[in-house]
């Protein structure tokens, strides 16, 4: 979609599909880089005015010769680390636009949510190891999104639990469930909010989180009429997080709404409307102008106010 609305615009766009890097040719000296496409088109640095980062991953590589898997993760980790340098050069030159890389480690989930305070009704929440639990079902989440073992095959997803089936030697993350029916997220490109929420709530699907579920995008979503000043509350949000882009996670309901937590690198594509494409021309607009460019490592700022603390809520002993 961004390749094709950037012609429409009749801008070039050259697209580097990192799962695809074995059919690509590249070469970067002290000169410059350049990229040469599988259709025969190419890039050098000296030709790019823009560059944006998209969640590359090698995560569904096709079969390549690597070798033996060893080799093969040791290749995937040059790799990786070589889009993370490209990144950083586009930086350097003031060519990095709206989307940061390092986004997702930079504002994690236990940041989002001591600032999220500031602006929304957020679930209590706890994170550590070495302590009993307060007696409950709780919400169970990971700080990272890196998938476990050495197949990178594992995962633990966001899901309830009874907190004494908890190890202790596990250092987990807890949150309350939050109150509501409806999910529901929204898009932040610069300043603009598009909302939406699931038609089926949490009761009629038959979960505590929507993301439990493999292929929940496939699920029915709608336009959501976000409740009045949150859309402006999630602007001041997103500045003091120093974030330009990101889809933020909510739940409502007759109680309220509460948040969640926000993806600096957020997917959106299942949301958007064919034909209009607004997400996607909105992301691509931000993408084209100067203003968004991506500056020095932006720092999340926390109001620096004393804060009464209650009780901790778990037992050490």
């Amino acid at each position: 979609m961004f390749v094709e609305l950037c012609s429409e615009r009749a801008q070039p766009v050259f697209r580097f599909n990192i799962d695809l890097w074995a059919q690509y040719r590249f070469a970067w000296t002290h000169e410059g880089f350049a990229f040469h496409d599988p259709a025969g088109r190419s890039v050098t640095s000296d030709s790019l005015t823009a560059v944006l980062w998209r969640r590359p991953s090698l995560r569904d590589c096709p079969d390549w010769d690597g070798g033996s898997p060893d080799d093969r993760a040791a290749t995937e980790a040059e790799l990786h680390t070589l889009v993370r340098e490209l990144a950083d050069w586009a930086r350097a030159h003031g060519l990095l636009r709206l989307i940061e890389p390092g986004g997702p480690r930079r504002v994690g989930r236990l940041l989002q949510m001591r600032i999220a305070r500031d602006f929304f009704a957020v679930p209590e929440w706890g994170a550590g190891w070495g302590l009993r639990w307060p007696p409950g079902r709780r919400m169970v989440k990971r700080l990272t999104t890196e998938a476990l073992g050495e197949q990178r095959d594992r995962y633990i997803f966001v899901q309830s639990v009874e907190t004494d089936r908890l190890s202790p030697d596990w250092p987990w993350l807890v949150q309350e469930i939050a109150f509501g029916s409806r999910d529901a997220t929204v898009l932040y490109v610069r300043g603009r909010c598009f909302g939406f929420e699931m038609q089926r709530t949490r009761a009629e699907l038959g979960v505590e989180d929507w993301r439990i579920r493999n292929g929940a995008h496939k699920d029915a979503w709608r336009a959501w009429s976000m409740p009045e000043g949150l859309a402006g509350r999630i602007d001041v949000y997103m500045t003091r997080l120093g974030l330009q882009f990101g889809r933020l996670d909510f739940i409502t309901g007759d109680e309220g709404t509460a948040f969640l937590e926000v993806n600096p690198n957020g997917q959106f594509g299942w949301l958007d409307t064919p034909g209009g494409w607004p997400l996607h021309r909105a992301v691509v607009d931000a993408a084209l102008d100067p203003a968004s460019t991506i500056r020095g490592n932006e720092v999340a700022r926390e109001i620096d106010e004393p804060r009464e603390m209650g009780p901790v809520g778990f037992d050490l002993g």
